[in-house]
């Protein structure tokens, strides 16, 4: 799966486990989104990574939206302290994730549009999908795809050339 998700740059991939850990990621998904070293979780970065925060123009639109869908997925483990720690961990982070956690909505994830700021190039949108893995039924595949019609694509190519070109 790893190298699934390598050979998709320099579109992002995202491969996670049920509790939204990151367990690989792509040059894509670094330099689109700005994922560092201290990222480890998919739903905390979305609440305390200032730059994945601040690159989305419809944060505070999409923020009931993935915490729906992340009590979704606790959902369907009750038992499972795993959920109960991340949930844990982010009441104690972000106000804004311990409000959205207390009204109690719940979401599937599906197929969407993910647009984003890039300081660097500027807009970008992304198909999104999200696939179950078979062999590991606790992750899952998370596949942006640039948006037909967009210059998406090539900017997102301009990026990663440039970063491979940039001194160490």
């Amino acid at each position: 799966m790893r190298q699934l998700v390598d050979a998709w740059s320099p579109r992002p991939a995202i491969l996670r486990d049920r509790y939204w850990n990151l367990l690989a990621i792509n040059d894509g998904t670094r330099t689109v989104f700005g994922y560092g070293d201290g990222d480890h979780n998919c739903v905390i970065s979305f609440f305390t990574n200032a730059r994945y925060r601040g690159a989305h123009r419809q944060w505070a639109v999409n923020a009931p939206a993935v915490v729906a869908a992340f009590r979704a997925a606790a959902a369907h483990a009750p038992d499972d302290p795993g959920f109960g720690r991340v949930v844990a961990e982010l009441r104690s982070l972000s106000p804004e994730f311990a409000e959205l956690w207390a009204r109690h909505d719940v979401g599937i994830p599906a197929q969407a549009v993910k647009a984003v700021h890039h300081p660097e190039v500027g807009d970008l949108f992304f198909d999104t999908t999200t696939l179950a893995v078979v062999d590991h039924p606790d992750w899952y595949l998370e596949l942006y795809n640039p948006r037909p019609d967009t210059e998406t694509a090539a900017r997102v190519e301009r990026l990663l050339r440039v970063r491979v070109a940039a001194p160490a």
